[in-house]
Formats: C-alpha cells, sequence, structure tokens
C-alpha cells in the first residue's frame, strides 16, 4: 500500500512537471487528481490498520518470550544431562 501511495505521488507529480498552460484547464489532470485522492484515503486507512494489528501482534509475541524462556532452559539443560551422567543419554 505504501508503495501504491508513492506511485500515485510520483504519478501526479509527472503530470504537473508535464502539464502546459493553465492546470485547472486540464482535464485528465484534474481527473487524476481526484482518483489519486479517493484512493490515497481508501489506502491510508488500510495502512492504519495494518499498523495496529502489528502493535496486537507485536503485544502478544511479547507475551509468551517468557514462556519461550523457559522452554529454551529445560531444553538444553536436557540436553546437557548426558554430560553429567551417561544414563542420561537417551532418556
Amino acid at each position: 500500500d505504501k508503495k501504491q501511495l508513492k506511485d500515485l505521488e510520483d504519478k501526479i507529480l509527472k503530470m504537473l512537471k508535464e502539464s502546459e498552460g493553465n492546470i485547472p484547464d486540464n482535464e485528465t489532470l484534474i481527473n487524476t487528481l481526484q482518483n489519486s485522492k479517493l484512493t490515497s484515503g481508501m489506502i491510508q486507512g488500510r495502512v492504519e490498520e495494518a499498523e495496529v494489528t502489528e502493535r496486537e501482534i507485536n503485544e502478544a509475541r511479547e507475551s509468551y518470550r517468557q514462556a519461550a524462556t523457559r522452554g529454551s532452559i529445560i531444553y538444553f539443560v536436557i540436553a546437557d544431562l548426558a554430560l553429567i551422567g551417561s544414563m542420561y543419554q537417551y532418556s
């Protein structure tokens, strides 16, 4: 979506640069500006939704970090039991 916004901006700037004469008389440019305004509003709404969703995902991920840390500690402790005694090697 951000790329699409950038493309719209580039297209408008190019049309403004290449326009000749009176800008309000250039119907193609005016129509493009109106369409880009609508598209920009829709894209901006989706970008804001995506940012909210990203924050929610990050918060959920952080809530599992402690469990992951404990799980990794347990795994490596069990993996290193074989160094203590050979009877723990296959248990």
